[in-house]
């Protein structure tokens, strides 16, 4: 009998499932890297007395934007490191919450 949900995946599937997440995460991390970059020239521009009140709004929005860029390169950490300790040729039997961690499912509604 078994209990629970058990998924197995051979280690190169996990390994090509988490070379896509990885992609995915660097690509984001970037992507609000290079928002952040651009606004820091934004607000770092002299600006007329009519966009004196959009400063602090930009810093704050420079703010989430590092936030962004931080959990999405501490993932791609991460699933690097579960990738870098696969061990090739072996099966895996993955739980929910190991599916989850994988993000083979999707995690609980949180804002990255």
């Amino acid at each position: 009998m078994i209990e629970g949900l058990r998924i197995e995946l051979t280690a190169d599937e996990l390994a090509r499932h988490l070379d896509e997440r990885i992609r995915h995460h660097h690509d984001r991390a970037t992507d609000f890297e290079r928002r952040a970059k651009e606004l820091d020239a934004l607000s770092a521009s002299p600006a007329d007395d009519d966009e004196d009140g959009f400063v602090g709004g930009w810093t704050c929005l420079g703010s989430e934007l590092e936030r962004k860029t931080g959990r999405h390169r501490d993932r791609e950490m991460l699933l690097v490191f579960f990738r870098n300790h696969l061990v090739a040729g072996e099966v895996y039997r993955l739980s929910e919450t190991d599916l989850r961690s994988l993000e083979l499912l999707p995690v609980e509604m949180r804002a990255l």
